[in-house]
């Protein structure tokens, strides 16, 4: 997988479901809500080994003309950051893609599908790894230049912080004091991949986009930096 292929991964047998209990739950969906806007449906996941990744679909409207698609599961598991960045609330995350507003949603074609896929894999790999995601981390899609589809020549996945609705870093606070922060998928081409790596700031491969790539919405036709 990538930045994480050095991270073995763990017998699913090994895990126990995690789950938000009712008042987080309901915590969660409040603060999506308020943040990312109304959602009447969600992707309910069936089969759920290690966490229950269900997926609220926020659909296009006037002020914002895309879909919004936000986890609610991941951040159930605590993540394994490292011990000296534990002033920061990096343990737990939910994951944020936007999409344009003829993007067909319901579909199991892999077209349309994988940024679905993606936000469940991703949900799952801090647990699968025992590993942590988070701002600046990237996800190649596989060896030899595989793409994330047959439909893009997307090369893997960059996280940012996604933002609230008053355009500041997402993070909620839960009344337990637990931290959920909300990190945004990025697509980007395989020359960005290795920009980034070289770097090793995402910061500076996003000032190389213009200001049409910075909405984050997905384009699978938008020109490299």
């Amino acid at each position: 997988m990538g930045l994480f292929d050095k991270f073995k991964k763990k017998d699913k047998q090994g895990f126990n479901l995690e789950l938000y209990d009712e008042k987080e739950l309901n915590e969660l969906e409040n603060y999506i809500i308020e943040n990312f806007g109304e959602f009447k449906e969600v992707f309910h996941e069936i089969a759920s080994p290690d966490i229950h990744v269900d997926i609220a679909i926020i659909e296009p409207n006037e002020k914002d003309d895309y879909y919004k698609l936000v986890t609610m599961g991941m951040g159930a598991h605590r993540m394994n950051v490292p011990k000296e960045w534990d002033e920061y609330q990096l343990n737990y995350a939910e994951l944020v893609i936007f999409l344009p507003k003829d993007w067909v949603i319901q579909s199991d074609i892999e077209d349309n599908y994988w940024p679905i896929r993606w936000l469940k894999m991703l949900a799952r790999m801090p647990g699968d790894c025992d590993t942590w995601l988070g701002y600046g981390h990237t996800i190649a899609a596989g060896e030899n230049h595989e793409t994330l589809s047959d439909n893009n020549q997307f090369e893997g996945i960059g996280l940012v912080e996604a933002m609230d609705k008053n355009n500041e870093t997402a993070i909620l606070i839960m009344d337990n004091k637990k931290a959920i922060r909300f990190y945004q998928l990025v697509p980007l081409y395989g020359d960005e991949m290795e920009y980034k790596l070289e770097c090793e700031d995402i910061g500076k491969l996003l000032e190389k986009f213009d200001e049409k790539d910075l909405s984050f919405v997905v384009d699978i036709h938008r020109r490299k930096y």
